[in-house]
């Protein structure tokens, strides 16, 4: 009977230690960047923000939109540049 005490009493701190560690505030955050590529596209884009992750900032884009420069305009050399940084509020 003892050995059950024990064993029900360490699955209830493991479940409040386990309901204590998810019931912080959330790191997350949404964001939509828009951006001109060196193409002259102009590119929306949703970014998901985890402060968590790393010391700084982790971004991952989940859906990508870019248009094509009107007709007439010619298009620059492909290259490549990060994600633009976002403002500083």
């Amino acid at each position: 009977m003892r050995t059950l005490w024990r064993f029900c009493a360490a699955v209830a701190a493991g479940a409040a230690v386990l309901l204590l560690a998810g019931c912080g505030t959330p790191t997350d955050y949404s964001e939509i960047v828009t951006f001109t590529d060196d193409h002259g596209r102009v590119c929306t884009a949703a970014v998901v923000v985890d402060q968590e992750q790393n010391e700084g900032d982790d971004y991952e884009i989940s859906s990508l939109d870019c248009d094509y420069p009107p007709e007439g305009q010619t298009p620059g050399p492909s290259r490549y540049q990060p994600l633009p940084e976002r403002d500083a509020d």
